[in-house]
């Protein structure tokens, strides 16, 4: 079905292209006393709370002109902007483009035509930022959007279990398999194996400096170190799997029962995963369980091999070539993205990391103590791993190769492809699908 619908979502980019005849580029420049609305789409509500916020805070001081803002909230925002585009219907100034969605837009150059770069906006303050979430938004070596949240990842685990049992908390995925190995003998899974496109084969493999794809947007995963990266990753997989060390959760059901059950019967110790997975899934399924919970750096290669954390997931917002405010909505999105004021106050306001060095490193984030945590001051954690962040290259083969993962990891998990085997696969379903 994803299939059929990226397929059907270049063709419709490309027939709006042919409508449309690319966007016109206007400006409108305020009067004295005027309001000006800013038209925006996102899928989460959390992020109309955020930019409401800042734009009252700028209200206040601007003495010439009102900004008013007009969200809608919908399950995918890039299939709107094209079909709005090709119906000829009213676009947004500014649009949240989750980042999964982002490869849709690079087919045939086509983002050029719906969204603003903002390259030159960013300018030398680049090296200001984790350097890794700026390629979620790159094509051709142009940035199109701002993301929201580091998305670095971390182990969180459970102390009582690890004292109980007396294994310490591993540093290494090499002690993590043996300290599976020794909880798997109390009948405790140390973690959580998954078929998720980006997670837990994902995490490790950009962990340790793969890529499956290159700044071009080629497939490189079964080339040369990628393929010995993956290969390596599952390997180690598989021998936690056999050691019946990992709790297996596919489909849906990851984000569903199962997981949050298995923490509070103490049946998994923890699991490794994304910044967000803290306040978005964890706190809120095993609610009654804080003050139980810490956050340990995700494990690293003994080999020395990679970074220090991964990422999974991101939002980033953009602005429209439709928009005829931009210098407008341009001046909210510095303020609320590119600021260091506006990147603590997303952290306080909807609990996002930020992706700024010198934010990641105020002390309102690490010395903040947090009581689900037992008063662990975890932001000092994700600050100090937030300095090696791996990027992810987009592609717009990235999506079948994406369906791929999800369909065939279960395969790999149930020991019916072996780790080369399965990289070989995807490798060969994303050429086939993606008529590479």
């Amino acid at each position: 079905m994803k299939k059929c619908l990226s397929v059907l979502l270049v063709l419709v980019v490309g027939a709006s292209l042919l409508m449309a005849g690319g966007a016109k580029e206007e400006s409108i420049t305020p009067k004295k006393g005027e309001t000006v609305t800013i038209k925006m789409w996102t899928h989460d509500d959390l992020y109309r709370q955020f930019f409401q916020k800042r734009i009252d805070m700028m209200n206040e001081n601007n003495p010439d002109y009102q900004i008013a803002l007009d969200a809608q909230i919908m399950p995918n925002t890039i299939t709107s902007l094209i079909t709005a585009s090709v119906a000829g219907e009213e676009m947004p100034d500014l649009i949240g483009v989750e980042q999964g969605w982002f490869p849709t837009l690079m087919e045939d150059n086509n983002v050029e035509s719906f969204l603003v770069d903002l390259t030159d906006k960013i300018g030398d303050r680049y090296d200001d930022y984790v350097q890794g979430r700026w390629a979620l938004y790159t094509h051709e070596g142009k940035i199109y959007g701002l993301e929201s949240a580091l998305t670095a990842s971390v182990y969180y685990y459970q102390p009582a279990i690890f004292e109980k049992y007396g294994v310490e908390i591993p540093t290494t995925w090499e002690e993590y398999i043996e300290a599976g190995k020794e909880l798997a003998k109390h009948g405790v899974k140390i973690g959580v194996m998954d078929n998720d496109a980006s997670g837990i084969f994902s995490l490790m493999f950009l962990q340790r400096g793969g890529q499956f794809f290159d700044q071009e947007g080629n497939l490189v995963l079964g080339e040369g170190k990628n393929r010995e990266a993956a290969v390596k990753v599952l390997d180690m997989l598989r021998e936690a799997l056999d050691a019946n060390s990992l709790e297996v959760v596919l489909g849906n059901e990851f984000w569903g029962s199962s997981i949050p059950t298995a923490f509070s019967t103490g049946k998994v110790a923890g699991m490794v995963a994304p910044d967000w997975y803290n306040t978005s899934v964890l706190q809120p399924g095993v609610e009654s369980m804080a003050g139980d919970w810490r956050v340990a750096p995700m494990p690293v290669w003994e080999d020395g091999s990679g970074y220090r954390t991964s990422v999974w997931g991101g939002t980033g917002f953009a602005i429209t070539k439709s928009s005829k405010i931009k210098d407008i909505v341009w001046d909210v999105l510095d303020d609320a993205y590119m600021s260091l004021d506006g990147q603590l106050d997303r952290y306080k306001t909807i609990n996002f990391y930020p992706t700024m060095y010198e934010a990641l490193d105020s002390p309102a984030v690490t010395e903040e103590e947090h009581p689900f945590f037992g008063g662990q001051k975890i932001g000092a954690v994700f600050a100090d791993v937030a300095l090696e962040t791996p990027p992810l290259w987009q592609s717009p083969a990235r999506p079948f190769l994406l369906q791929a993962m999800v369909d065939n990891l279960p395969l790999f998990i149930d020991g019916k492809l072996s780790s080369s085997e399965l990289v070989d696969t995807l490798v060969e379903i994303t050429e086939r699908d993606a008529q590479l």
